[in-house]
């Protein structure tokens, strides 16, 4: 019986992390499609957030939750809110304008290896040979993927080549501290409205460093379409995200990226004419085979 529980949590997992990368994947090409609109980015990172939270609260008050407002909770809001989107963010604009985009993007394949390491290292997940072993191979399926974009960086910007290794950092810190530091008792839907909110304020309060909120537009019919429509793809990927590392831990949820880019390529090429290649089948058959084996547990 335990058996068969434990590979209903396997297979639960599975479809849940594929669920959430078709999700990543869907909200990427909605915030294509919104900055072209005129959306800036740190505007769309605000009330995308923002947007999450609202568009949650009705669905707390409905389950008869509440957001936990102990001050530790609010710490572990303001900490998530600054490593998982606002330090991300701020980094990958300071990126993104010297090294190129397709850098950034690339960088989040080292989140998962980061995410395996700091778990094994903090006693918080086991590291085991298969687990490595599927890691490895969803890292070689997003490399083949994405390997047209490898050739684009440009490494004359040694620097912020550098500053964007702390992206991935960020990235598995906050995978590291969503399962370590869980509020007892609080559900998946609670932890998230809550992050969300927290999330808003915290790139808000760094976005006019970049941008100048004043000149932000709303009155546009299509804009605040956008941002609204943002606002409930990001509240139901944001659920369904933590309730993937609530049942599956930090390691197995540190795949999402990998999904998000396979399904991504699969969406530009459906939506927008891409080519897909006999090394992007490869590549999205080593993600799935990847976070099959590194989802699977070590023999007992």
């Amino acid at each position: 019986m335990i058996a068969a529980r434990l590979s209903g949590a396997s297979e639960s997992a599975i479809g849940l992390l594929g669920l959430c990368g078709f999700l990543f994947a869907s909200r990427i090409m909605m915030n294509k499609v919104a900055l072209e609109t005129g959306i800036q980015p740190f505007q769309l990172g605000v009330f995308a957030n923002l947007g999450a939270g609202l568009f949650l609260l009705p669905w707390l008050a409905a389950f008869r939750q509440k957001i936990p407002t102990a001050p530790e909770h609010l710490v572990l809001y303001v900490v998530l809110g600054l490593v998982s989107f606002a330090v991300p963010s701020v980094l990958s604009y300071f990126v993104i304008e010297r090294v190129g985009p397709a850098y950034t993007s690339i960088v989040y394949c080292l989140s998962p290896l980061l995410t395996m390491t700091f778990a094994a290292g903090l006693g918080i997940e086991r590291m085991f040979l298969r687990r490595f072993i599927g890691i490895v191979i969803g890292f070689t399926g997003m490399i083949a993927l994405v390997q047209q974009q490898v050739l684009q960086i440009d490494i004359g910007q040694p620097v912020r080549v550098a500053v964007g290794l702390a992206i991935p950092v960020c990235a598995a810190a906050g995978n590291i501290i969503r399962s370590a530091w869980w509020p007892k008792g609080t559900s998946a839907l609670a932890f998230s409205c809550g992050a969300s909110l927290t999330s808003s304020v915290m790139v808000a309060l760094m976005a006019p460093v970049f941008e100048t909120p004043l000149i932000w537009r709303f009155a546009d019919p299509a804009i605040l379409s956008w941002l609204i429509g943002l606002g409930a793809m990001s509240a139901l990927s944001q659920v369904m995200n933590f309730r993937l590392q609530q049942i599956a831990g930090p390691v197995v949820f540190s795949q999402i990226g990998y999904w998000g880019t396979g399904f991504g390529v699969l969406l530009a090429a459906i939506l927008f004419g891409d080519v897909l290649t006999a090394l992007s089948f490869a590549g999205l058959a080593g993600i799935m085979a990847g976070g099959i084996l590194a989802n699977r547990r070590a023999a007992i």
